[in-house]
């Protein structure tokens, strides 16, 4: 009697203790046009900002071999940068994945250039495909799911029958509906909730309502992830336009006050528990911040509150990454760092610049402005070097052209290339050159973006600085 009741219990405890643990998965494969290189691997880490964190790195050998084992606690989407491509899959714990990659196909030096560039997506092969492997499903039904979506989304301003689409899921369901892991499971279900928003036939509060009020948070699962940013955007615009809701502006712009905040969501039922709610304020926040309704100090307020406050290890990540990433060009705060090699082979960060005024700028000498500032730059650099360093982020395709364009004119402050951290561009938001920053002693912005050379930038240095008491 004791072991038919302890075994069950056992039992379960192990399971659930074991479903929670990293486990070993087994990536390999042969792919040649990768001979030599670095492949590494890594996951969205969340998907309100976007941020990814790397899970691994192999090198292929000579032949294009390659092999790593990386640690995986739930079934979540890897994803490879190679090169104009970005290849993914979905990886299980305790399994072997062996890859098929695409023939390699670099950046052409536009792309390299360009920050914003987008590659295309691929869904990678596998030598050891499976009919039940959970990405031979997935590509089976996005297959059948791509030829509904465009019929009915396509007629949503006709307003399709209602009847038709639940008959269309049903078709598509038919093929997994003995499939039974939960990730498929849930993955078809919110691309259905996508298909019946899109598609004109529930309203958000209605959509919300069934799939995100009273159900679980899946933090790892895409499909779920690209519904609460459909469902959820700028909501609190479209709920400050409510009797209830109209308190919000209130609540962040005067107040500030993350508890003023939550106590007004919670009038709205689609809001059960605290954990929905903090999700939603995360979204808006991100989203919000650099628009022109709401307070930046106010979502500052509520932001630090909610990191201090919440007991979701998840959303305190996210709130901090958030808070990176929304103050890491205002002034007051630390900007991105950097390390990034000058023209003389030596690495240098930003931590080596403390202790002076820093004027950052990033610049190409294709940009017909930047060359006519460089002479502006030299002419003040001369006189107050000693107070001030100039750094210049050369964003040229090419070394050479840099290196032949310095060798006829003697500037004599820092050139750094961007190319061994191209991400440099799009962390300080680069649309334009020039682009100027002024960073203090302490290694905190004071300017951002900061004035041109042409823009008086000597005098309101000057100015700053005896404000400061430094002159």
């Amino acid at each position: 009697m004791i072991k038919t009741v302890r075994f069950p219990f056992i039992l379960t405890f192990l399971l659930v203790f074991i479903s929670g643990y990293p486990q070993q998965i087994c990536i390999n494969g042969h792919a040649g046009s990768y001979a030599g290189a670095r492949l590494e691997f890594t996951h969205v880490r969340d998907w309100l900002t976007g941020t990814e964190e790397r899970m691994g790195f192999c090198i292929a050998d000579d032949s294009g071999n390659f092999n790593v084992n990386l640690e995986l606690k739930a079934t979540r989407r890897i994803e490879m940068h190679l090169g104009a491509y970005l290849g993914y899959f979905f990886a299980e714990p305790g399994k072997t994945y062996r890859l098929v990659l695409p023939e390699r196909l670099e950046k052409s030096p536009e792309q390299k250039l360009n920050p914003y560039f987008i590659p295309e997506e691929i869904h990678l092969g596998m030598e050891n495909f499976s009919q039940d492997d959970l990405n031979m499903l997935i590509v089976m039904f996005e297959d059948a799911y791509g030829p509904y979506f465009e019929k009915h989304v396509s007629a949503a301003f006709a307003r399709s029958d209602m009847q038709k689409l639940e008959s269309d899921i049903q078709r598509m369901e038919k093929p997994f509906q003995n499939q039974s892991g939960s990730f498929f499971w849930n993955y078809r279900r919110y691309r259905y909730g996508m298909l019946k928003m899109l598609a004109n036939q529930q309203k958000v509060q209605s959509i919300s309502d069934e799939y995100f009020n009273n159900q679980p948070v899946l933090y790892d699962n895409p499909a779920y992830a690209d519904l609460f940013n459909q469902v959820f955007n700028k909501y609190f615009i479209f709920y400050s336009r409510t009797d209830e809701g109209k308190q919000i502006f209130d609540d962040i712009n005067q107040q500030g006050s993350y508890r003023a905040l939550l106590a007004t969501l919670s009038k709205n039922t689609n809001f059960s528990n605290d954990t929905l709610k903090e999700l939603v304020i995360l979204k808006q926040i991100h989203d919000e911040f650099y628009g022109n309704q709401f307070s930046r100090t106010g979502l500052l307020h509520i932001l630090d509150s909610l990191i201090s406050s919440t007991q979701i290890a998840d959303h305190r990540y996210i709130g901090t990454t958030i808070k990176q990433k929304i103050t890491r060009l205002l002034p007051g705060y630390a900007p991105p760092a950097f390390e990034l090699m000058n023209t003389d082979g030596h690495m240098v960060t930003l931590d080596d610049l403390k202790g002076k005024y820093v004027y950052l700028n990033f610049c190409t000498c294709q940009s017909y402005t930047c060359l006519n500032e460089f002479n502006d730059i030299a002419a003040f650099d001369r006189m107050i070097r000693n107070k001030l360093t100039v750094v210049t982020i050369a964003t040229d395709p090419q070394e050479e052209v840099l290196r032949k364009f310095l060798s006829k004119n003697k500037y004599d402050w820092e050139f750094l290339l961007y190319d061994h951290q191209p991400d440099v561009l799009k962390e300080y938001d680069i649309r334009a050159y020039p682009t100027y920053f002024l960073i203090g002693p302490d290694g905190k912005l004071i300017l951002s973006p900061a004035p041109s050379p042409a823009e008086d930038f000597e005098k309101k240095l000057f100015d700053i600085m005896k404000e400061r008491g430094d002159l």
